[in-house]
């Protein structure tokens, strides 16, 4: 996906920028931050619905945070290793705010495991 997204914006990158702009206006122009959210946002959601599941209530792109270090610690990272990848200081902050059920029977384990 990666290859082929830069692939398609190479023409138009201005920049070393890895998320750009698309649309006319301000196309080839580094992607603004809420703009990558919102990708990032509708992403999981046809990730869900592509595996016929509803999102979860109130999830945002911000949700993936927690959803990723967790299953990389459900599939065998060290807490430390997820923490220094999450630029976390302590373990407690992630199991405190950001460690959710990603185990078998969980939707976000289905939806996850949908890209593998």
């Amino acid at each position: 996906m990666l290859r082929h997204y830069l692939a398609m914006t190479s023409s138009f990158r201005l920049g070393g920028q890895l998320f750009v702009c698309l649309g006319p206006k301000n196309r080839g122009a580094p992607l603004s931050a809420q703009r990558l959210a919102h990708w990032v946002a509708t992403a999981v959601r046809r990730a869900y619905q592509s595996q016929g599941l509803a999102p979860p209530v109130g999830f945002r792109s911000h949700s993936t945070r927690g959803m990723a270090a967790s299953t990389a610690l459900l599939r065998g990272a060290s807490v430390e290793d997820v923490c220094r990848a999450a630029s976390w200081a302590s373990s407690s902050s992630f199991v405190r705010s950001y460690l959710l059920d990603v185990s078998d029977r969980s939707v976000a384990h289905s939806v996850l495991s949908a890209a593998d």
